[in-house]
This record gives structure tokens, sequence and C-alpha cells, in this order.
């Protein structure tokens, strides 16, 4: 039995749809570089401290349009 967090959503993309926004991608890391490494680090700190959050990638964006509205 596959456990529900992962199968695959069924909007998912094929793994080849990855490829076509590798440019994106790249660009959107090069920009965020910065923050992106502090968040990592954030979370491993507070995954030491046994303080990991129990959020879903969904309430994860949900907060994130809250703060800052949908992407566009």
């Amino acid at each position: 039995m596959t456990p529900k967090a992962l199968t695959a959503s069924p909007t998912a993309l094929p793994i080849e749809a990855d490829e076509d926004h590798r440019d994106q991608v790249d660009g959107f890391i090069a920009r965020n570089r910065d923050g992106l490494n502090a968040s990592i680090r954030l979370s491993r700190s507070e995954l030491d401290r046994g303080a990991a959050a129990g959020r879903s990638i969904g309430q994860i964006i949900a907060d994130g349009r809250r703060r800052r509205g949908p992407a566009t």
C-alpha cells in the first residue's frame, strides 16, 4: 500500500515537464540563493531542536498567498 502523501496528484505533470522550466527554476534559485540558504539553515536548526513544523505544503502555500497574494 502506498501512503497517500506519496501518490501522484491528479494534476501532477510528467517528470519531463520539469525540464521545460529548468531556466525559470535556475533563475529563481540564482535570485533567491541567500534567502533559500538561510531558510535551509533555519529548518535544520529547528529540526535539531525538535521544533519541526507540522504544516503541509498546501498550508505553507496558503500562508504565503495570504502574506503576498497569489502568484502571477
